[in-house]
């Protein structure tokens, strides 16, 4: 066995073996706020048209009611379909959790699939949070390990799969072999989504996490059948075929006590992270220098490589614009908000944003900060007038080092989840009530629908 193998094997053991109290206070508040986030994110994206569309295909379907579709009235379709529209729903927006260190948003690859499993086998809040935070550890250790110095495959299409397939063996109640099976088979299926849709738009970038948690869905029903997967299955796909490689010591550094959960951060803009100190940049100068768009001349952003290779100026969909430097600098200016109003169809088309978006010039940041300062911007706008004035950000709020409070949170969650689950801010209040962890996740959900 190779010293990789090994280690995979650990990591599977150490998850199989976790129980529910073994779980640190701090670590159950941190599922909590993911559950509560990307739930909130799930509403913010089915309101969207192309949803709306899905939901009319699965529910003229002749399929059994198992599992809730997040979104009005809360409908029930099948497990899977439930999986695929609510994974559909929680990327759409760009407002769910994600993992600061390299890119992966595990809460909304493990999320959809995890929650319709829950409500069809009646698992309790607490099992649905376990599997939550150790599929969370699986997935982000892997996606560090396998570190990739140029993406051409988005994590969205390579992480879901096996995310997924992590956290449904774990509400199974796995045994390490068996989620180890499991992880290894949904490895395999990985998607190959390329990383050049995010900047052209192209809306099947929506789909590629969906995608991965059905996929994950199927490799956990599977290998619990015995058609599952190993232990190399893992460097097979992220090392061999992919080229990650790197810090393989990630996948049991500091198991039990360094939780990747905590490592995660919330969003309050409406757009790819390596935007955000960029968009909160150009608020700042929008709100303490009185920046007017009407007198904005030129727009230079200095930022990280990242930020830096997302330069379109022209995008023609609402994903491109969450995915355009150019858009998301010169929104805000507009909007006075980096949040849902600035990325609508509305804001796409808005010819003061429009006009903006062809005034900017990006440059990198030098020399670059070491982290949590890595992904720095500073944004600098000459005026008509001929003034020039410049505010810098080098870490946005809600990462890691900035978090929200608990305040901040719970106004997102409140104000994007109202129409649907008006009571999901509750959430965020449930420790330490040990009663709401015992409930069905089932009968839970629909607590929440009430206000």
């Amino acid at each position: 066995m190779t010293s990789i193998d090994a280690a995979m094997h650990d990591l599977c053991d150490w998850a199989a073996a976790c129980r529910w109290v073994d779980v640190p206070g701090p670590i159950r508040r941190r599922g909590l706020m993911v559950l509560a986030d990307d739930l909130a994110a799930m509403i913010a994206g089915a309101d969207e048209p192309e949803l709306h569309r899905y939901r009319e295909t699965l529910l003229r379907r002749d399929e059994t009611a198992e599992a809730t579709l997040i979104a009005p009235g809360l409908p029930r379709v099948g497990r899977m379909g439930a999986a695929a529209h609510n994974g559909l729903a929680g990327n759409w927006a760009e407002l769910d959790e994600g993992f600061r260190p390299v890119t992966c948003h595990a809460g909304v690859y493990i999320l959809p699939a995890l929650l319709a499993e829950a409500e069809v086998r009646g698992e309790s809040l607490s099992a649905v949070l376990r599997a939550l935070v150790l599929a969370y550890d699986i997935a982000a250790r892997v996606a560090l390990a396998y570190r990739f110095p140029s993406p051409r495959v988005h994590a969205h299409a390579g992480f879901g799969s096996l995310a997924a397939a992590a956290a449904i063996a774990l509400l199974h109640g796995a045994d390490g072999a068996s989620v180890l099976s499991a992880v290894g088979a949904g490895a395999t299926l990985a998607h190959v989504g390329p990383r050049g849709h995010l900047v052209e738009g192209i809306l099947i970038r929506n789909g590629w996490a969906p995608a991965g948690g059905v996929a994950g869905m199927l490799a956990a029903d599977w290998a619990e059948a015995g058609v599952g997967g190993a232990a190399g299955s893992v460097a097979g796909v992220y090392g061999e075929i992919l080229g990650g490689a790197g810090a393989l010591g990630e996948l049991t550094a500091g198991l039990g006590q360094e939780w990747m959960i905590a490592r995660g951060y919330h969003k309050l803009y409406a757009c790819c992270q390596h935007g955000h100190p960029s968009v909160e940049a150009a608020l700042m100068l929008r709100a303490g220098e009185g920046v007017a768009a009407e007198d904005i001349a030129e727009i230079l952003v200095a930022s990280h490589p990242l930020a830096c290779s997302l330069p379109n100026a022209n995008p023609t969909t609402t994903l491109g614009a969450k995915f355009s430097m150019p858009h998301m600098v010169a929104a805000p200016f507009v909007y006075g908000t980096g949040g849902a109003e600035a990325f609508t169809a509305a804001a796409l088309a808005n010819p003061a944003v429009a006009r903006l978006r062809r005034l900017v010039r990006i440059e990198p940041y030098a020399p670059l900060p070491p982290p949590p300062h890595d992904r720095p911007a500073r944004v600098t706008v000459t005026l008509r007038d001929g003034r020039c004035l410049s505010r810098e950000c080098l870490s946005a709020r809600g990462n890691p080092d900035r978090p929200l409070d608990d305040a901040a949170l719970a106004d997102k969650v409140a104000g994007l989840s109202a129409p649907v689950l008006p009571g999901l801010v509750r959430l965020l209040g449930a420790m330490p009530d040990t009663a709401a962890f015992a409930r069905p996740w089932a009968e839970l959900l629909r607590d929440l629908a009430r206000t």
